[in-house]
């Protein structure tokens, strides 16, 4: 009687073992993924950072992060990572000043 399922148990469609596989930590496939993925975001997306961190009322360390962010833009805009990020947000500024027919330009009423 304990190996009939239970109406709330779904069958598996594939065999998985029953017990855990030891010598493995349950976060660290978790904790590397979103790692790589802030790094990527570090360094693809320096120049909204820069936007961010300028759009901050200015105090002391307001200035000192939008120097250092200003910076971190500039070398990455160097070694060519940023460019794929502008490339789109340059298509994707183009695509929605895109007017059809009479359509009055974006900001006119």
């Amino acid at each position: 009687m304990t190996d009939r399922m239970k109406t709330h148990e779904l069958i598996s469609p594939v065999d998985l073992p029953g017990e855990p596989i030891e010598g493995r930590h349950p976060l660290g496939w978790m904790f590397v993924t979103i790692a790589v993925a802030a790094l990527v975001l570090l360094c693809a997306n320096a120049g909204t950072l820069s936007g961010w961190i300028d759009e901050k009322p200015p105090t002391p360390l307001q200035q000192r992060a939008s120097d250092l962010a200003g910076r971190w833009t500039a070398a990455m805009d160097a070694t060519g990572i940023t460019a794929p990020r502008r490339a789109l947000h340059a298509a994707w500024k183009q695509a929605q000043a895109a007017r059809f027919g009479d359509e009055a330009p974006a900001g006119v009423q």
